[in-house]
Order: C-alpha cells, then structure tokens, then sequence
C-alpha cells in the first residue's frame, strides 16, 4: 500500500499539471501521460441545449451511422442506425436554473463550480508521449494528417455551431520521472514503444470519443 503514496506525491513535486492555452508556456517538455478535458463553460443559455451541445462532444463517433442486418430463415432485415445523445435533467432543475442564471453572483457560482468540476470528466482524448509539449502545440496546430486529433475535433464542433477551438480544451498531464522510463525503455529500448503501449492500455480503459482505435 505504499505505492499509493504516489497519489500524494503527485501534488507535492509538480509532475501533476492543468494547462489552458494561457499557461501553456509551462507544460514540460519531458515524457508523461496526457488528456485534453472539455471545460463546462455555460455554453448555451438553456440548460436543455447545454446538456446536449455537451452530450454530443462526449459522444463522438467518426461514423454513428451503421448499417446492421438480420437474417431469419427466408428473408433478411437490414436497419441504418443513427447513434446520437440523448442528455437531458429532470423538468425539475429548469426554474432552479433560470433563477441562477438570473442573479449575476449566483451565476458566477455556478459557473465556477461547474468549470472545476470539468476535471471529473471523461476525458475526449487521452495519449502518452515523449514531449508533452510538444504534442500539445501538434494538437492545437494541427497536424498534415486528415484523421488527427485537431481535424476530427474541430469539424465535430463546427457542425454542432459551437466557438470552441482545441485550445480552449483543458491539457491535463502527468509527467514520467526520468528514472521510470529509464527503467521500462531498456526492455523494449524505444520511448516509441513504450508510449504505444500505455496509449493502448488507456483508450480501452477511458474509450475516449476522439481516439482512433
């Protein structure tokens, strides 16, 4: 149970970051495990539209259209199938929220309550790498790749009519101690391999909607 102590020197030595594209300047440019998470900003005024602008990031899907067949004995049934969001409150929480909504202190409160709890979400992409920076400024940027983080995400938020960009996302990272990729690197000998390996090991965990499997 000693090892759980890591969680605990997490906050202490700083391999622990949160980074906005105004702090991004501090992002280490060292090995670590890294996600972009959506911040919850009051992005429509109406808590029906939110939750599902919000559902629908959550559930991203390249292709949520499918064709699925089923055959019987003489005949085949074939259905297209649409997946889609379906986050909705309770009618209850709508006059509690146009009364927060009305009173500019208690909108505030609300707001930030709702941006902190931005780090309890899933989060829309997850990876591991041997620069933290340096994959952050090729997923704000964008890379040549048609099918890279940046391109699927920005395409997604355009047809949704939301101004968001990849770097107002939120950069989450834990940065590897130098002396514990030392000591996997040597088994395999390429960061390459190792950061494959973790990625994996995350996206079938997290299933990350902006992931490629």
């Amino acid at each position: 149970m000693r090892q759980m102590n890591v969680f605990r020197n997490l906050a202490s030595d700083g391999r622990l970051g949160l980074y906005t594209k105004e702090t991004s300047r501090r992002i280490p440019e060292s090995p670590g495990c890294y996600a972009w998470l959506l911040p919850l900003w009051l992005y429509r005024e109406d808590i029906d539209a939110l939750m599902q602008i919000v559902g629908e990031l959550l559930s991203y899907d390249r292709n949520p259209e499918k064709e699925v067949e089923a055959s019987f004995t003489w005949e085949s049934v074939r259905l297209r199938v649409r997946r889609i969001s379906e986050a909705r409150p309770s009618k209850v929480f709508h006059s509690t929220w146009k009364c927060l909504l009305a009173d500019d202190i208690a909108r505030q409160a609300l707001q930030r309550i709702l941006l902190e709890a931005s780090l309890l979400m899933p989060p829309l992409y997850v990876g591991r790498t041997g620069n933290l920076k340096r994959r952050y400024l090729q997923h704000t940027k964008g890379s040549s790749g048609k099918n890279d983080f940046h391109s699927r995400f920005t395409a997604h938020v355009a047809n949704l009519k939301l101004k968001i960009s990849v770097s107002d996302l939120l950069f989450a990272c834990i940065r590897t101690p130098k002396e514990l990729s030392l000591v996997l690197e040597k088994h395999e000998g390429e960061e390459k391999e190792l950061s494959g390996l973790i990625e994996q090991m995350l996206m079938q965990f997290c299933h990350p909607p902006f992931n490629l499997k």
